[in-house]
């Protein structure tokens, strides 16, 4: 069974590859289909699109978006939306917005703290996308002032941490809500980083499709318990890699395999909803 990945970053969120180059890695692994999925960024679609048509790989439209509950982040994919929707871009120029004035707010801390990264730094490894906290923790390692992406997170950028900020709260109903309007299946993203099964109910009551079943962070332990809950509330199952490029450790692309009947399974589940923004 050929193989395919729903979960991949580009340029335009905190990836490394461009969406022509993550097209064409995934010709060379031999898949038959990606997701693009950058967060809070629809901005390489459009360029995923045309390659995949020229190089014969299905390109899945999506978006991966961050919500909270609590001190807990949940992150949903949004999988054959309606990406050029007007209401849905302007919703995403907020959240950016939010991002940036974050972002500004990190980078002062670390100054602060004697570290110094300044923004057009950044910038530089995000020209065209929306900068994240992987760029800055790049830079971190760059500068010597970290050995590791991880010890930046662990040491100085996440909840509890000296450099850490506060984004802004956004529950993943009203993200699923937002989803859904832009016409797009909500699925829940790699749901053991989120430590949160007890909400599942909760956010398939509120209209959530999906969940990802197969990631990067999935033991096999892990892949059999959240196929028992994909069963247990009538969930898709899908999966990925979360590949970021060169951004990480190592190149994730096709390190998850996900089979194809799974991409079958999300198409009938779009029909059923009874629009036609299948690419």
């Amino acid at each position: 069974m050929a193989g395919i990945d729903l979960h991949i970053h580009t340029i335009f969120s905190d990836g490394t590859y461009t969406p022509e180059e993550a097209v064409f890695q995934a010709k060379k692994l031999g898949l038959v289909a990606i997701s693009i999925t950058d967060h809070d960024s629809v901005a390489g679609l459009g360029s995923a699109l045309v390659a995949g048509k020229s190089l014969g790989i299905e390109i899945v439209p999506g978006v991966e978006m961050s919500t909270d509950v609590g001190e807990d982040e949940i992150h949903i994919l949004g999988y054959f939306l309606n990406w050029k929707k007007e209401d849905f871009l302007r919703q995403l120029e907020k959240f950016q917005a939010a991002r940036a004035n974050r972002n500004q707010k990190l980078l002062k801390k670390l100054d602060d703290l004697g570290m110094r990264v300044d923004y057009r730094e950044v910038r530089k490894l995000a020209p065209h996308g929306v900068i994240s906290r992987l760029h800055i923790a790049r830079l971190m390692v760059e500068k010597g002032y970290v050995r590791s992406i991880r010890a930046a997170f662990e040491q100085w950028l996440n909840p509890g941490k000296p450099a850490h900020v506060r984004k802004m709260k956004v529950p993943p109903f009203k993200i699923i809500e937002l989803l859904l309007k832009a016409e797009a299946i909500p699925v829940l993203a790699h749901p053991v980083l989120s430590h949160r099964d007890d909400l599942i109910a909760d956010l398939v009551k509120a209209g959530l499709k999906g969940i990802e079943v197969y990631h990067g962070a999935h033991n096999p332990q892990v892949v059999a318990h959240y196929q028992r809950i994909a069963q247990k509330y009538h969930l898709l199952i899908t999966g990925g890699s979360d590949c970021h490029g060169e951004a990480k450790d190592k190149v994730l692309m096709g390190k998850v395999r996900v089979p194809e009947t799974l991409l079958i399974d999300l198409k009938k589940a779009k029909e059923k909803i009874g629009c036609s923004t299948l690419a």
